[in-house]
């Protein structure tokens, strides 16, 4: 009886003590605990999903910036995993690297390049992989083209008319000031879309002020008359013989120039010139809010800018999340796919530049947070809808986005 007694004991106590161990593991070793800790969480979201994200030029500091906000702050706040292409300048390579993404699994493709859209977007539908246009748009009929296409999400970015308006808003914000003497650059005219539009409405503004515009029959930048205003111009991208900067160089030297409007690439083309030329030189520009405009401001080279916001992408993002979750009611436009506007953060000192880089270059208080992405992500918040996320996609400028966050 008594060895009986003995051996309860020693059972019991045996017991108790393997808890005891148990429960100290746990508490010195989470990873060996299944109640709550990283690993089960991320079991519980399912497993990371896959996003492609195509890139026309790893150099450019605008897809770096918005590459460091969806590495530095989505990844960090998302189950998700962003694979970026390499620099994509041919319709080879875009399809290309359409075909890698899709062999390594992913859920999504986000696209910043446009060498054959048309024919990626095809290769996605294909494949079930859903794809949008991260800073872009489309004409009518390509979107006419894409109604019935399940997989394509939708689009958002400056529309054309936008486009046009920006370039007449910077040249009209110079002439309001009483300078009369332009260098205009008008970039990849006329085969770049956005650069031909934005030139346009610079063209439009100088026009009401009583400029003539004398357009050419071959398509290319015409010339200008007026017997107050004086304008020269300048186009195209530098080639090998290095002809591009000498002419940069004699037109920002040309006497009397007082403001430089540019369709885009403004410190990047002009800061060197500007520099060397110890002109005061006024220089307007479509570009984004990043450390060459920083230090351009800082230096007095710039005092307007057009600009993208790193964070600007990430509305995108939440489209293509609803959509790789299964809720595409949120970005169905009457059940078609979305094209929405999205426009430009402006500039017009430094003061404002400052407050507006601050925040565009920020990964811990970017300007699109969770907490705002969140109001239009279906698992998020189950009451959004499409009337919602365009909404919230079109309140774009600093202010609104600024009121939002408070």
């Amino acid at each position: 009886m008594n060895k009986c007694l003995n051996k309860i004991g020693l059972l019991v106590f045996s017991l108790l003590l393997i808890g005891l161990l148990a429960a100290c593991n746990g508490d010195s070793d989470p990873q060996t605990n299944g109640v709550d800790n990283g690993a089960n969480e991320e079991q519980d979201q399912g497993p990371t999903q896959k996003i492609g994200v195509q890139i026309y030029d790893a150099t450019d500091s605008e897809l770096i910036a918005f590459r460091r906000y969806y590495q530095d702050y989505i990844e960090d706040n998302y189950n998700v995993e962003f694979l970026f292409s390499d620099s994509l300048d041919t319709a080879e390579a875009e399809r290309t690297s359409t075909e890698n993404f899709i062999n390594q699994g992913v859920a999504a493709i986000i696209s910043f390049s446009d060498s054959d859209r048309m024919s990626v977007i095809q290769m996605t539908e294909d494949a079930g992989v859903y794809y949008a246009i991260g800073a872009g748009t489309l004409s009518d009929e390509q979107l006419d083209m894409l109604s019935d296409n399940e997989y394509f999400v939708g689009s958002i970015g400056p529309s054309l008319a936008e486009e046009e308006e920006v370039g007449y808003d910077m040249a009209k914000h110079y002439i309001e000031q009483g300078y009369t003497n332009f260098l205009l650059y008008a970039g990849g005219y006329p085969f770049v879309d956005m650069h031909l539009m934005r030139t346009h409405g610079m063209i439009r503004a100088l026009e009401e002020v009583g400029v003539t515009y004398n357009a050419r029959e071959d398509g290319q930048i015409g010339t200008f008359e007026s017997d107050e205003y004086t304008i020269n111009t300048v186009y195209g991208f530098p080639d090998d013989s290095g002809a591009f900067f000498g002419t940069v160089a004699e037109r920002v030297n040309e006497p009397g120039l007082e403001v430089i409007l540019t369709a885009g690439l403004g410190v990047e083309f002009f800061g060197t010139a500007l520099a060397q030329s110890g002109q005061d030189i006024r220089m307007g520009t479509v570009a984004s809010f990043e450390d060459a405009y920083y230090e351009g401001f800082s230096a007095g080279q710039v005092d307007y800018l057009a600009g993208k916001f790193s964070s600007s992408i990430g509305p995108i993002f939440a489209a293509v999340y609803n959509a790789i979750n299964g809720d595409m009611e949120v970005v169905r436009n009457n059940g078609n796919p979305f094209r929405i506007d999205q426009g430009y953060w402006i500039a017009t000192n430094v003061d404002e530049f400052n407050e507006m880089y601050e925040m565009s270059n920020s990964t811990e208080n970017p300007a699109y947070t969770k907490e705002l992405l969140d109001m239009v992500i279906k698992s998020e918040n189950p009451d959004t809808d499409y009337d919602n996320f365009e909404s919230f996609v079109q309140s774009y400028s600093f202010d609104e986005i600024t009121n939002l966050q408070d």
